[in-house]
């Protein structure tokens, strides 16, 4: 019986391990990079994604998903792409990805082709973005900015921002032991330990019966309205850099919330002042929200996939497309 245990367990190992790439994201270590003035993953980085979507990212220069190259003594106009994994986009194929889609549509008809640079990464947000506005225009040349901001919370930073804001004195987060442990192992630790969505120690019961938990919040639920300080986060967002600045506004619409579809934009009443004070300060605002409701009439949801919630989560290709349809028609470069 135990030889059985003992085989049966090393087969089963074997077998999770071999089809883990299927379900499994990957995980890789990280290096400082001077630029975004982040920690990124290394040019040459294969990235998986699984838990929404279902793609392979290939890594470029200062963490650029899905771009492997810069370009260098460019003529033509360079735009850096802002934002946060809304932006960054793994959850679909670099093909896909907004960047891409954004760069071919901002070049149709136009005698000089644009490039854009996706220096968005995950979980960023304003503090980050305008902190690499000089290094990105210095080491790049990058000529305008375009912010994708999904959730007007992403720009609170800016109404009260701390000195010295810098990721440099965190821990160093380019621990090699996750890319010697398989990937599966550290997922499995990953969701023993810490809690769902976040990095809080989950604690352990080894007791017998049923657990009370307190009720979570419902994952279609609309963000909180609150009060944006328009005016102070659009002064500091323009004076963060003399380049040009284009906000694309891409909120969660059409959403889905029990069953139906609502049209209506619960950040609206913060949106609207926001994006008159940015326009006062000389930041175009792209309002993206009509094209995404253009895409549900034609019945392809810009958010979700197939393998979690249609209408909810992550933008999809055709969000991808929608913002970038909206982004061509106001012209931007």
């Amino acid at each position: 019986m135990i030889r059985r245990w003992i085989i049966g367990s090393l087969i089963g190992t074997m077998l999770v391990w071999v089809t883990s790439p299927l379900f499994v994201r990957s995980y890789h270590s990280k290096v400082y990079d001077p630029v975004c003035q982040n920690w990124v993953y290394p040019a040459g980085t294969t990235y998986r994604w699984r838990s929404e979507g279902y793609a392979t990212t290939a890594m470029g220069p200062h963490g650029m998903p899905g771009r492997e190259t810069v370009p260098r003594q460019s003529t033509n106009p360079v735009i850096a792409l802002w934002g946060d994994s809304q932006a960054e986009g793994v959850c679909v194929p670099d093909d896909d990805k907004l960047w891409r889609v954004l760069q071919a549509r901002l070049s149709a008809g136009g005698a000089n082709p644009v490039e854009v640079l996706p220096l968005a990464h995950s979980g960023e947000n304003a503090a980050n973005w305008t902190r690499g506005f000089s290094e990105s225009e210095q080491q790049l040349g990058v000529t305008a900015h375009i912010l994708l901001i999904c959730e007007l919370d992403d720009l609170m930073p800016l109404a009260h921002p701390v000195a010295n804001a810098t990721p440099q004195g965190l821990s160093v987060r380019g621990d090699r032991m996750l890319d010697a442990a398989p990937d599966f192992v550290i997922d499995a630790l990953r969701a023993l330990i810490l809690q769902r969505d976040s990095l809080a120690l989950r604690r352990l019961r080894f007791g017998v019966g049923p657990i009370e938990s307190a009720p979570q919040r419902p994952s279609d639920q609309p963000p909180r309205n609150q009060h944006i300080p328009a005016a102070a986060i659009a002064t500091r967002l323009a004076r963060s850099t003399t380049r040009p600045i284009t906000m694309l506004y891409a909120p969660r619409v059409p959403r889905i919330v029990g069953g139906e579809i609502l049209g209506e934009d619960p950040q609206n009443a913060a949106f609207e002042p926001l994006a008159l004070e940015m326009s006062r300060h000389g930041v175009h605002v792209v309002d993206c929200r009509d094209e995404l409701k253009r895409s549900v009439d034609h019945g392809v949801f810009p958010h979700g996939f197939q393998n979690g919630v249609i209408g909810n989560g992550h933008l999809n290709a055709a969000g991808y497309r929608a913002i970038a349809n909206a982004a061509q028609l106001a012209e931007v470069r």
